[in-house]
């Protein structure tokens, strides 16, 4: 408290306490007049005390009711703002006032971002009780489910069959799956997924859920997105020495030309040559890329199939020292296009030799197997592996860490492995990195 006030209360106290003294005199000696006058005065003076204190505090209890109910509406005055407390109080309230605006403007741009969003959004809370309320959801959530914005669990529940068993899970948890709905009339799939954040109060659970011709359309934008860079990257380092070559060329020709101007003509001339064969050869694969014809399917004995190709590098194997182990079933039947298949094993065999440049005990690993209506393919070596910063672009077309490579073995394997409907993956960990193919048999 400030100096002024100090004094105040000490003068009231001292007053008071000087009544009470006259009081006890005056009963002590018999004047009953003058000891209920002076006791009168006392209760006078007690209550200019405690309304002095009770104006003293008003303003700051009303301005912390106020904070209790997020109410900034109340001021205090400058002039009360003299008194240290009353200012202090002030600077509370500026400052929880502060906070409450920039908390609203963040749930504005938080909740901005949400609608703007195309993948559906739901965000619920449960409290200690397991009372479950709307948090948060957008348009693109309500328009897949064709339905309003309903804030009550209650109502919103009911309109959301296919999620309730999800969210009513205890306790909640992340989940990833593939549900189906009617849309327009038409069945539609999405993808779902869950987090969950855990907080002192409440328990939150975030669903997104996304179609699946959404997840398509964004892979294909980044495959696009990839494909370009490499073939822009690659078409500019083909041209940019071209074009210079071809004006210092032409202020070779400026001159009468002589034995040294023609000669540097003739090395201009086979540099130009040079880089344009490499743009053609790099448009060449494009296209086989591109124009890669649908599989001619056929019943094919799958293990002789892999076995005769890998029969073509049996002597390559030998100069190199490299082990091959190939584990297999007899006589596994698959519908597929030969010469295609062989094409898959030719590509990964390669990378394999490729990878193992600097290997101890080179070893490659080939293995068939057939499960129910499976069969699978692995090819493994023990090479240089994969590192997590290429992992994302080994499928992508013309991206190669070879100094010598066309950048679309793999692209060319992954796309004759998925026009026979089936599926590649890779992982590499361990000194091994390992090719995993598998086909949807007859």
């Amino acid at each position: 408290m400030s100096k002024k006030i100090y004094i105040q209360l000490s003068i009231r106290i001292l007053l008071i306490a000087v009544n009470a003294m006259l009081i006890f005199y005056f009963f002590q000696k018999g004047y009953v007049i003058n000891g209920f006058g002076f006791t009168l005065l006392l209760i006078f003076q007690t209550f200019l005390c405690f309304d002095y204190l009770k104006k003293l505090f008003l303003d700051i209890e009303k301005t912390v009711d106020c904070l209790l109910n997020d109410d900034f509406s109340n001021k205090i005055s400058v002039e009360k703002q003299q008194n240290i407390l009353h200012a202090k109080t002030a600077k509370l309230q500026e400052k929880y006032r502060t906070q409450s605006q920039l908390f609203t403007s963040e749930q504005v741009i938080f909740t901005n971002i949400i609608e703007s969003l195309t993948i559906g959004v739901l965000i619920l809370r449960k409290d200690k009780n397991d009372e479950i309320e709307v948090f948060q959801l957008n348009k693109a959530f309500v328009d897949f489910f064709q339905i309003p914005k309903f804030y009550n669990w209650k109502l919103l529940q009911e309109k959301i069959t296919p999620l309730v068993n999800i969210i009513d899970a205890k306790p909640w948890k992340r989940v990833k799956h593939t549900i189906s709905l009617t849309v327009n009339e038409q069945l539609e799939s999405f993808f779902l997924k869950t987090s969950v954040t855990h907080t002192s109060d409440y328990d939150y659970l975030m669903v997104t859920m996304e179609t699946i011709q959404q997840l398509i359309d964004k892979k294909e934008k980044e495959s696009w997105y990839k494909l370009m860079t490499v073939m822009s990257h690659e078409i500019i380092n083909t041209i940019t020495p071209i074009s210079s070559l071809a004006e210092n060329l032409d202020s070779l020709l400026q001159d009468e030309p002589d034995e040294d101007t023609l000669s540097e003509l003739s090395q201009g001339l086979k540099i130009i040559k040079k880089r344009s064969l490499h743009l053609n050869n790099f448009v060449n694969t494009y296209r086989q890329l591109s124009e890669l014809p649908l599989p001619d399917k056929k019943e094919i004995n799958f293990t002789e199939t892999v076995q005769q190709t890998l029969d073509l590098f049996s002597q390559e194997f030998k100069e190199k020292n490299i082990q091959l182990h190939f584990q297999r079933e007899e006589n596994i039947q698959l519908l597929a296009d030969k010469q295609q298949l062989e094409q898959v094993v030719i590509n990964l065999i390669s990378n394999c030799l490729y990878a193992l440049k600097e290997a101890s005990t080179p070893t490659i690993t080939v293995n068939i197997s057939q499960e129910n209506n499976r069969v699978h393919l692995t090819v493994s070596d023990n090479g240089i592996g994969i590192s997590q910063k290429i992992k994302n672009n080994i499928f992508v077309p013309y991206f190669t860490t070879r100094k010598d490579g066309s950048g679309i073995g793999l692209t060319l394997t992954k796309s004759i492995v998925e026009a026979h409907d089936g599926t590649i993956f890779f992982k590499s960990e361990n000194g091994l990195t390992t090719f995993t193919l598998s086909f949807q048999t007859a």
